[in-house]
């Protein structure tokens, strides 16, 4: 995976963005699963943690802790019910497709440096999958230009999956066509997915 300097600038966008959407800031737990932010074990590392990030930065003081407590656990639950929620959906279709066995979930590649959300076995051909849910056009553009920095020439096609209804495929396409640089992974919106998939041969169990 190549460096990133994640510089205050940077991270600071990160962390509107994400009040823009919620509006509060992430806990550590947040953070790690945010892809407009560096890793909580990366803030750690440079800034001394989040808590001391957050300071830096200037933000309030009701702003500085989300470690303890309820805001914690109410955290956890919210994200974990959302992430399995669709992974659940996501998850289901491809088993009725490509059969239970040839589904793998959280497949490391990159010398176990990233994992892809789903990695599928087809007949003559092997993809992965990176679910995302962008709050609006900039957060996708934001989430793909983060992503193809993550996957770096893998030995399979990658496919990123946008499941926010509000972005569909024309859109996404129109994105695609006017970048300097053609990205050699496949952008996708839920319907065109399913579509996708529809053309490839499961393998079958002799």
């Amino acid at each position: 995976m190549p460096f990133i300097k994640w510089t205050l600038e940077k991270i600071k966008y990160g962390l509107d963005e994400f009040y823009k959407t919620n509006s509060r800031y992430p806990s550590a737990l947040e953070v790690d699963e945010y892809p407009l932010l560096p890793s909580s074990r990366q803030i750690q590392r440079i800034y001394g943690g989040l808590k001391e990030l957050r300071k830096s930065l200037g933000l309030p003081d009701e702003d500085l802790d989300y470690t303890k407590g309820q805001i914690r656990s109410g955290v956890a639950k919210v994200i974990g019910e959302r992430g399995k929620s669709f992974e659940k959906d996501i998850y289901a279709l491809l088993v009725n497709k490509f059969g239970e066995i040839f589904v793998h979930q959280q497949k490391p590649f990159n010398n176990y440096k990233s994992r892809a959300d789903f990695f599928i076995y087809a007949k003559d051909y092997k993809f992965g999958i990176d679910v995302f849910y962008p709050k609006d056009l900039h957060s996708f553009v934001c989430c793909v230009n983060i992503k193809e920095k993550t996957y770096i020439n893998p030995d399979f096609d990658m496919i990123f999956l946008s499941i926010n209804p509000n972005i569909n495929q024309f859109s996404i396409n129109k994105f695609i066509a006017r970048r300097r640089n053609i990205t050699s992974h496949k952008v996708m919106d839920f319907g065109e997915f399913k579509k996708y998939i529809n053309t490839i041969t499961p393998l079958r169990l002799l």
